[in-house]
């Protein structure tokens, strides 16, 4: 056999379309990529902060300790919330710190340390005791899940990554930023695994779960136009809440009729 230097083809290193789309395809899969890892670290960084130990959250939020003398209606809420706590089986190495606020938002949060933020609002909100106490339950899940601890490392991973990314290096401001996504919303998934954990407390603490889903059939009712679609909410849209309710307690056997309590009004 005879070998031979073949002339190359003509045009072998010409593209044909141009750098431009090659370009352009090398940057927009650079950012996928990063935008990628950024998001699986995120995801790394939520999923092991759950095993970051309880007595630092509490070391953390030290300061927060009430001086003052608990009001007869902080002592009704925080014996409520020991109550859900124990029948929802609330881990022993966790414990709840129950604040009171005379404020008129609807509302009520978890954050760091057990602690735990119910606004009178809510508390006028609703009829019955049991109104009141799926929404405490459903905090007290967020902070059986380590949700709050979850939410302040994915809040500071973020931050973290944008100074990275953006340079921007006061880590102070950082750790503040973060901090506060502790109060922001839960991920869709956690705020289902919360009611499944607050009707499963009702349900062993009361013998059934009516009156659960209550506050969402009053805010329905009272603020249907301003209710946000769905998909602009980490929280499902209150029909879907409601509907979301009835099935776990049909899945699971609860009994969705019961005698209701009466919230105790104080101060």
């Amino acid at each position: 056999m005879r070998y031979e230097n073949r002339q190359p083809p003509e045009g072998i290193n010409v593209v044909e379309h141009g750098w431009a789309r090659d370009f352009i395809l090398l940057v927009i899969g650079f950012f996928a990529g990063l935008a990628l890892l950024c998001w699986l670290l995120l995801q790394l960084v939520a999923w092991s902060a759950k095993w970051t130990p309880f007595s630092w959250e509490q070391a953390l939020t030290q300061s927060w300790t009430l001086d003052e003398q608990p009001g007869e209606q902080q002592r009704y809420l925080q014996q409520l919330a020991d109550q859900l706590a124990q029948a929802g089986g609330l881990s022993p190495e966790l414990t709840l710190q129950v604040r009171y606020s005379e404020d008129d938002t609807i509302n009520a949060f978890a954050t760091l340390g057990g602690n735990m933020m119910i606004f009178e609002g809510l508390v006028d909100a609703v009829d019955s005791e049991q109104g009141l106490a799926f929404v405490i339950a459903h905090e007290i899940a967020h902070i059986q899940h380590r949700h709050p601890v979850q939410a302040v490392a994915r809040g500071l991973s973020m931050s973290l990554l944008s100074a990275m990314i953006f340079g921007q290096t006061d880590l102070a401001q950082l750790a503040g930023v973060g901090g506060n996504l502790a109060l922001l919303n839960y991920s869709r998934q956690q705020e289902n695994e919360a009611d499944r954990w607050a009707l499963q407390a009702l349900h062993n603490h009361y013998g059934h779960v009516a009156g659960a889903d209550e506050l969402f059939r009053k805010l329905k009712e009272e603020h249907d136009d301003l209710v946000l679609p769905e998909w602009m909410s980490t929280h499902p849209d209150l029909d879907a809440r409601i509907a979301n309710l009835e099935k776990i307690a049909r899945d699971n056997g609860y009994e969705m009729d019961g005698k209701l309590l009466p919230v105790i009004q104080g101060k």
